[in-house]
């Protein structure tokens, strides 16, 4: 009784920019991009933030900076009278700018994957802080194709990479992006590009 071998994996590491650190004019990478091909059919693409661990600790110096500061303040201003009078103002200024900073700790990414199989379907899948994830599966039948797009955003022209879409299932998601999270700049999505346009039929795409 013969066996079927699984096929083959070839992994292939490289280091990419995103587009805010080329804008500081800083050489160091940043992001970290990791293409796994499982035969012709099949290919998984995982971009990772490689200063997520010092992302996340700065801005949680930040808020607990912020609250002792705050916590500062207010044993400093408070008297036996309704707490909130006198100094309602600052405090909600403080208020408001501890919730934005838990949104931005809690948006912060630490990596972003995207699982092609020809045959089934292409799955997105991205990591946030305190390992939370999220899940996107587009059946391969509702690609219409993947381009990289050029957009104009505050007065600054920069590239996406987005799927688009058809079928009733995506009606009100004619377009997906991917990889957008993390920014990353126009020759690593270029590579993203030709890695999922050779596996998409009657593609283009450069070898």
């Amino acid at each position: 009784m013969s066996q079927t071998s699984p096929p083959e994996r070839s992994k292939k590491v490289c280091l990419c920019h995103s587009r805010g650190q080329l804008y500081d004019g800083n050489e160091t990478p940043d992001l970290q991009l990791t293409l796994s091909e499982y035969g012709q059919d099949a290919i998984e693409i995982e971009l990772t933030n490689m200063q997520y661990s010092s992302q996340k600790r700065q801005k949680i110096k930040h808020i607990i900076l912020f609250l002792f500061v705050w916590i500062a303040y207010t044993i400093s201003t408070s008297s036996r009278e309704v707490w909130f009078s006198k100094h309602a103002l600052c405090d909600i200024s403080f208020i408001l700018w501890i919730l934005y900073r838990l949104i931005n700790l809690f948006s912060l990414i630490q990596s972003e994957r995207v699982i092609f199989c020809l045959d089934l379907a292409l799955q997105c899948h991205t990591v946030r802080f305190l390992q939370r994830s999220s899940n996107l599966l587009i059946p391969v039948n509702n690609i219409y194709d993947i381009v990289i797009n050029e957009v104009i955003e505050n007065l600054d022209v920069h590239y996406i990479l987005i799927i688009r879409t058809q079928g009733e299932l995506f009606q009100k998601k004619p377009i997906i992006s991917i990889f957008n999270t993390l920014h990353p700049s126009f020759e690593c999505l270029q590579k993203i590009y030709i890695c999922l346009n050779k596996r998409m039929p009657n593609s283009n795409a450069p070898s």
